[in-house]
């Protein structure tokens, strides 16, 4: 694999900081506090891009051309800022955080699609409205957090919500609603997600394999993944330190992938987590098939012997190591390679990219 491959694909997915980067581990607590369901996250979404809209455009005519034709032959799509960047580059009271540069149908179709065509429509209020198809839902929609400072660091962020039935656009002191955040200017802290392993899987640290949830409890930073330079025929190992790791608030029920290996081994994962199979290529979890092979830790192909479509009711886990090199985001789970956080909902093109061979060549790079 060259480092081509590696240093122009990094995808921040687990959690996404518009603006700066060393607060992101209390941007997660803020996440585990604010944690929603998949529907309940796309629904909040849905409400930022409204109150955007009604808020701050009012006028449906106010929309700009963005040059690129829609999918379902509807013109040129139509995008509308909420403010920007030059009036107000910290996002004061505003829905649609600064890092999309206020743009609000952009931010729509990002936090919810992965990549995909775009089909616009004009909505209830007048507005032009942006989808994709339903296959290009994530798993996982990206929902907007607020606080009462743009610096999600600064020790006096007050952390606000949406009521809700998000029937208003205000925001309050507390999750259910009863203490509306009179007299605090409100912004977009970050973006959350939610998480992938069920608790009882083990992952590889300094001295052997733990449950995620063991080490979550016992904030372990001695995770074991991959080195840059590994590949299919020298895969190597490094001790690294683990940069977050994410944790619902709240039980809910998940889709859970088990997958049964001939050597008997046991993955049970969220539909859509990130597995490195023989070939050297991470795919998710839910495209597996009996007969298709896993990557054990010494390099060895596993088969597959049954893929199962089954449900866990209760909070999911995940973790990422402090590195933005793809290939060391790669980690051991139930001893097999598996990407990390980084992985999830793939925006550019890696998932199904081929990640541990040498010398790729160029064509084959998305």
């Amino acid at each position: 694999m060259t480092g081509r491959t590696v240093a122009q694909t990094v995808l921040y997915a687990s959690l996404m900081l518009p603006a700066v980067a060393s607060a992101q581990p209390v941007l997660q607590q803020r996440c585990a506090l604010d944690n929603l369901d998949a529907a309940t996250a796309e629904t909040r979404v849905h409400w930022a891009r409204r109150c955007a809209l009604l808020e701050h455009v009012i006028n449906p005519n106010l929309g700009y051309d963005t040059g690129m034709a829609s999918a379902n032959n509807a013109g040129n799509l139509t995008d509308y800022a909420e403010d920007n960047l030059a009036n107000n580059g910290s996002g004061q009271n505003r829905y649609i955080g600064q890092s999309d540069a206020y743009e609000v149908n952009t931010s729509f179709v990002g936090k919810i699609y992965l990549s995909g065509i775009t089909n616009q429509y004009t909505d209830g209020a007048g507005f032009k409205s942006w989808l994709r198809p339903a296959n290009r839902k994530k798993v996982r929609p990206l929902y907007p957090t607020f606080g009462s400072l743009g610096d999600v660091y600064n020790p006096s962020n007050v952390q606000l919500f949406p009521h809700p039935s998000l029937l208003d656009c205000r925001l309050y002191l507390d999750m259910n609603g009863t203490q509306p955040a009179t007299g605090y200017s409100f912004f977009v802290n970050g973006y959350c997600e939610s998480s992938c392993y069920t608790p009882e899987q083990k992952v590889l640290f300094s001295d052997g394999y733990a449950p995620i949830l063991d080490a979550l409890n016992a904030r372990r930073e001695d995770l074991i993944t991959l080195t840059p330079d590994s590949s299919l025929d020298a895969i190597q190992l490094q001790q690294t330190r683990t940069y977050s790791y994410t944790a619902e608030f709240r039980d809910s029920e998940h889709p859970i992938i088990e997958v049964r290996t001939a050597s008997g081994g046991l993955l049970r994962v969220t539909t859509e987590h990130a597995i490195v199979n023989s070939q050297g290529r991470m795919v998710q979890a839910q495209t597996l098939h009996a007969g298709d092979e896993l990557l054990k830790l010494d390099g060895t192909p596993d088969p597959i012997v049954s893929v199962e479509k089954t449900t866990h009711f209760g909070k999911v886990y995940n973790l990422r190591p402090a590195s933005d090199d793809l290939v060391s985001n790669i980690l051991v789970a139930e001893g097999y390679l598996v990407g990390s956080s980084t992985y999830q909902n793939d925006e550019v093109g890696y998932i199904n990219r081929i990640i541990l061979h040498k010398q790729l060549p160029e064509e084959l790079i998305p």
